[in-house]
């Protein structure tokens, strides 16, 4: 459980880690030669989302495949649409509410059986 819960909150703040420093994230070709300019943020968010990744497969490993994945995609999903709320300032409009709690139900409702 202890795994789970850092392997949603490193994948969510990947993803926001990494747009936060996506704006001067630049991949161009210049005389031949690739210039590429990542910015600490999105290193740091790509960190987060590779040490997730790591922990999600120990989590696929050890866990019912049919369970986990949708717990995991659903609550992922919700905490990102939060964080990019208050991290990014981000709007969560009316259907981003009616979708958090379709996903959260549409997850108990799998994962009942």
């Amino acid at each position: 459980m202890i795994l789970f819960l850092i392997y949603v909150v490193l994948s969510s703040s990947g993803i926001i880690l990494f747009k936060l420093g996506s704006s001067d994230l630049s991949i161009k070709i210049i005389n031949n030669q690739l210039n590429m300019n990542f910015p600490g943020l999105s290193i740091l968010g790509l960190l987060c989302y590779l040490g997730s990744f790591v922990l999600w497969m120990i989590i696929i490993s050890k866990s019912d495949v049919s369970y986990i994945v949708p717990l995991g995609l659903g609550i992922t999903n919700v905490l990102i649409l939060v964080g990019s709320s208050v991290v990014l300032k981000e709007e969560i409009s009316l259907y981003g509410i009616i979708g958090i709690v379709l996903i959260l139900a549409g997850t108990l409702l799998i994962n009942k059986g």
